[in-house]
C-alpha cells in the first residue's frame, strides 16, 4: 500500500471523530466545562432509566407490519433493545441474540463474521432491516435500535423465509427529538472503539436529522489478524403535518479488516491430540495471505400519509450494495503426526446489489361485532450477485511450531466467476380483528419467485427457475384481566429451490414450511416484566435429497424434517433495583422423512436439544450496578449423528457505574466494565462434520465511557 493510500485511510478512519465533534455543535473544551460547572442540561429524548424495564419492547411491527403490542400478538417474538445490547457490550448480532430462547447464535463461535444463527433448529435465517430484506454483509449493533427474532414460518408478510424465522433489526432514525451522546471503549484485544448519537430539529422548519456512528479496531481471537469498523448511518426526517412524513436514511459500512473466518477439525477441537488440544488463538492461516474487507452502502425511505384516522398508506424502498473480498487458507487435516495441518487457498471477490420495495396500505373499520385492522400490501424485490474465486493448494503448517510469511501455491487458479439474479414480486392481505378480550389475526399470500444463474467459467447457464407459492398465517389470543395470554397459531412458509434437476425434468417445487405453535404469555399492566412461553410442531417438506449420493446434480424432494420443542422466555423488571433475563428452550429437530432409510430419525446438526440462560442486573442506591450471565449450550450433533459435540456453559460479567450519583456535575456520564467468557473456558461451539467445527470465543474484557447530554 503506497503512503498516499495509507494516509487516506487513516484521514477517512478519524474524520469520523471530527464529523462527532462538529455534529454535537459544541466547541472543544466547551464540554468538560459544562461538567465541571453542573450546566449540562438533557434534552428532549427521554433517557432511559435503567431501573425501569428497558429490556422489554411493549410493542413491535415485525409480528404484524402494524404497530401491535407484542401481549396482543399471536405468535412468538423476541426483542433485544438497544439498551440491552449497550449493557452487555455486544459487538456483533449474533452476539446480541445470546440470551434469547430458541436462537444458536454463536454456533461458528470465533468465526462468525457474517450474523448467522439458528432458529428452531434450522440455520442461515434470513435478515431483515426496517422490514426490507438484506441480502450480505454485516450490521453493526450501535446502529440499531432493536433487534427482533420472529420465530416460526413468516412468509405472510416477508415472502420467501426460513421456516425457523426471520430476523428484523430497526435502525436508529431521526424522529423530531434531541440526543446528544459520545462514548470510548477499550479493552482485550487492544480495543479502541469510538461511537456517536446526536440529533436535532432543525429551528423554523419541519425538518430534524439524526447521525449515528461508530469507528473500531481490536485483534482477531488468532493471532496476527485484526479487525476494523468504519459505520455510520445519518437519517432526515420531514413531517410537514401531523398526517404526513417523509424519512429518508442511509447506511455506510466498511471494513477493511472484516474479521476471520475457517473451519477446524474435530480432533484437536472437542477431542485432544496427544499434544492437547489445539490453542483457539492459533492460525493456520498466514497474515501475509489472509485478507477480509467489506464494504456497504445503503439508501432508503420510509413514506406514510394518513388521508383519514381510519386510512393509512406506507411505502418503504432501499436499494444497497456490497462488495467483499476474503483471502484465506482454509485448514484440511492433521497429519498422523496430529501436529502438521494441510491447507488449501481458498479467495473470493463478490458484489451483491438489492433493490426493495414494499407498498402497504392500512385501513381500520368496525364490522359484525369485530374492529378490524386491515392490512394490504405488494413488495418487490430484486438481488443481482456476482461471484469470482480462485483455488490451489497451499504448504501445511504445524500448529506447534507455526512459521509464517512462507506461504507457497501450488495448482493455484480461478475456480469460479458467476453471476445469478433473483425477483420476488408478492401481494398479501392480513386482518387483525378484536373483538372485547379476543385478538384474532389471519391472512393470505401469493408470491412469484424466479432465479437465473450464469458460469462464465463454464461458459453454461443454468435453466431459469419460477416458483409460485401462497402462503399464510392464523392465529388467536384471548387477555385476561389477570396479564395471562393464551394463544395459538398456524403458519406457513416457501423458499425457491435454486439446485435444477436433470436435463428434461423441469424445476422443482418450492421447499415448504408449515408451523403450529401454542403458547401464552403474561406480562404486567406497565409492561415492565413480560413472560412466554410456548410449544411448537415445525416442519419442513419437500427437501432435495441425492438420488444416489454420489451424482450431485441428481436430486428428487423427498425430504422432510421435523422440529418440536418448548420455548420459556422472561424479561423485564423484578422489583425497582432487580432485573432479569432468563431463557430455556428445548428442540428435538431431526430428519422425518428420506430417501435413505438410514437417516430417518438421525437429529440435525449443530442443534443442541437444550438451551438455558440467566441474565440479572442488580442497581444499588449509590450509582452501582452489577450484572451476572450464564449459557448454557446442551449436546449437540455432526451431520449423520457421526459424532456428539460437548455441552459447555459459559458466565458473562458487568459493571457499571453512573457517575451523577456521585457528584450531580457529572450527570450523563456512565462508565462500563464487561467480561464474556469470565472464566475464558475452551470448547468447540459446533460441528457439521469431523473437519468443520468451530472453536468458541475466548474471554474477552471491554472497559466503556459513555456520555449524554
Amino acid at each position: 500500500m503506497s503512503g498516499i493510500e495509507v494516509e487516506a485511510q487513516r484521514n477517512e478512519w478519524y474524520g469520523i471523530m471530527l464529523l462527532a465533534t462538529a455534529l454535537a455543535g459544541v466547541p472543544g473544551g466547551v464540554l468538560a466545562e459544562q461538567v465541571a460547572s453542573g450546566t449540562t442540561q438533557l434534552g428532549a429524548i427521554r433517557v432511559a432509566d435503567k431501573a425501569e424495564g428497558d429490556y422489554v419492547a411493549a410493542s413491535s411491527s415485525s409480528a404484524t407490519k402494524t404497530d401491535t403490542p407484542v401481549k396482543e400478538t399471536a405468535a412468538s417474538i423476541s426483542i433485544v433493545t438497544a439498551a440491552r445490547m449497550e449493557e452487555q457490550a455486544v459487538k456483533s448480532i449474533p452476539e446480541a441474540l445470546r440470551y434469547t430462547a430458541g436462537v444458536v447464535s454463536e454456533y461458528r463461535g470465533a468465526s462468525n463474521a457474517g450474523d448467522e444463527a439458528i432458529v428452531r433448529g434450522f440455520g442461515y435465517v434470513p435478515r431483515f432491516v426496517d422490514g426490507l430484506s438484506v441480502g450480505s454483509g454485516t450490521i453493526e449493533p450501535w446502529l440499531l435500535e432493536s433487534v427482533a427474532v420472529l420465530k416460526g414460518p413468516a412468509s405472510l408478510l416477508y415472502g420467501q423465509s426460513n421456516p425457523g424465522g426471520l430476523i428484523d433489526m430497526t435502525t436508529k432514525a431521526a424522529y423530531g427529538q434531541e440526543i446528544n451522546r459520545f462514548g470510548l471503549a477499550t479493552g482485550s484485544g487492544s480495543r479502541a472503539e469510538s461511537r456517536f448519537d446526536f440529533a436535532r430539529n432543525l429551528e423554523g422548519t419541519d425538518l430534524s436529522w439524526r447521525v449515528v456512528g461508530l469507528a473500531s479496531r481490536a485483534d482477531t481471537q488468532e493471532d496476527g489478524l485484526k479487525s476494523r469498523r468504519l459505520a455510520i448511518a445519518p437519517s432526515l426526517l420531514w413531517a410537514p403535518s401531523e398526517a404526513t412524513s417523509l424519512t429518508v436514511s442511509a447506511r455506510y459500512q466498511r471494513e477493511p479488516d472484516a474479521g476471520y473466518r475457517n473451519f477446524r477439525e474435530r480432533l484437536g477441537t472437542e477431542t485432544s491430540t496427544r499434544y492437547g488440544r489445539i490453542p483457539s488463538d492459533f492460525l493456520v492461516g498466514d497474515p501475509a495471505h489472509e485478507r477480509s474487507a467489506s464494504t456497504s452502502l445503503s439508501l432508503g425511505y420510509s413514506f406514510e400519509h394518513a388521508f383519514s384516522p381510519d386510512l393509512i398508506f406506507r411505502q418503504k424502498a432501499r436499494i444497497s450494495n456490497v462488495e467483499s473480498t476474503r483471502d484465506t487458507l482454509v485448514w484440511g487435516s492433521l497429519a498422523a503426526d496430529q501436529r502438521t495441518i494441510s491447507r488449501t487457498a481458498s479467495d473470493s471477490e463478490s458484489e451483491n446489489d438489492q433493490a426493495l420495495i414494499d407498498n402497504q396500505l392500512e385501513t381500520r373499520f368496525g364490522f359484525a361485532g369485530f374492529e378490524h385492522v386491515l392490512l394490504g400490501g405488494f413488495d418487490v424485490q430484486y438481488t443481482r450477485a456476482t461471484s469470482l474465486s480462485w483455488r490451489g493448494r497451499a504448504n501445511p503448517i504445524d500448529w506447534l511450531a507455526p512459521v509464517y510469511g512462507n506461504v507457497v501455491l501450488t495448482g493455484y487458479g480461478q475456480s469460479g466467476d458467476s453471476l445469478s439474479r433473483t425477483r420476488q414480486q408478492g401481494v398479501y392481505l392480513q386482518d387483525q380483528l378484536t373483538h372485547g378480550r379476543w385478538h384474532l389475526v389471519a391472512g393470505l399470500r401469493y408470491d412469484r419467485a424466479s432465479n437465473e444463474s450464469l458460469n462464465y467459467l463454464a461458459g453454461t447457464r443454468s435453466p431459469d427457475i419460477d416458483n409460485e407459492a401462497v402462503t399464510g398465517r392464523i392465529g388467536a389470543l384471548y387477555a385476561f384481566d389477570n396479564g395471562f395470554a393464551p394463544y395459538i397459531s398456524y403458519s406457513t412458509s416457501f423458499e425457491p429451490v435454486t439446485q435444477a434437476p436433470q436435463a428434461g425434468e423441469g424445476t422443482f417445487d418450492p421447499t415448504e414450511g408449515e408451523q403450529l405453535e401454542v403458547g401464552v404469555k403474561w406480562s404486567r399492566p406497565d409492561d415492565s416484566l413480560m413472560v412466554t412461553a410456548s410449544v411448537y410442531d415445525l416442519r419442513q417438506t419437500n427437501v432435495l435429497k441425492s438420488i444416489d449420493g454420489t451424482t450431485p446434480t441428481a436430486y428428487e424432494q423427498v425430504g422432510e424434517i421435523k422440529s418440536r420443542g418448548f420455548e420459556l422466555e422472561a424479561q423485564g423488571r423484578i422489583s425497582r433495583n432487580l432485573s432479569l433475563i432468563g431463557a430455556y428452550s428445548y428442540n428435538d429437530s431431526k430428519i422425518s422423512e428420506s430417501n435413505k432409510p438410514a437417516e430417518v430419525g438421525m437429529k440435525n446438526d449443530r442443534v443442541p436439544r437444550h438451551q438455558a440462560s440467566l441474565w440479572g442486573k442488580y442497581l444499588f442506591d449509590n450509582g452501582l450496578d452489577i450484572a451476572l450471565g450464564a449459557r448454557h449450550t446442551g449436546t449437540s450433533w455432526a451431520r449423520n449423528n457421526a459424532f456428539s459435540v460437548s455441552r459447555y456453559t459459559l458466565l458473562d460479567l458487568a459493571l457499571g457505574y453512573e457517575c451523577g450519583k456521585l457528584d450531580p456535575r457529572c450527570a450523563g456520564l456512565r462508565g462500563q466494565v464487561n467480561v464474556s467468557n469470565l472464566t475464558d473456558k475452551f470448547y468447540a461451539a459446533s460441528c457439521s462434520g469431523a473437519y468443520a467445527c468451530f472453536v468458541g470465543n475466548e474471554r474477552v474484557i471491554t472497559a466503556s465511557l459513555d456520555y449524554q447530554w
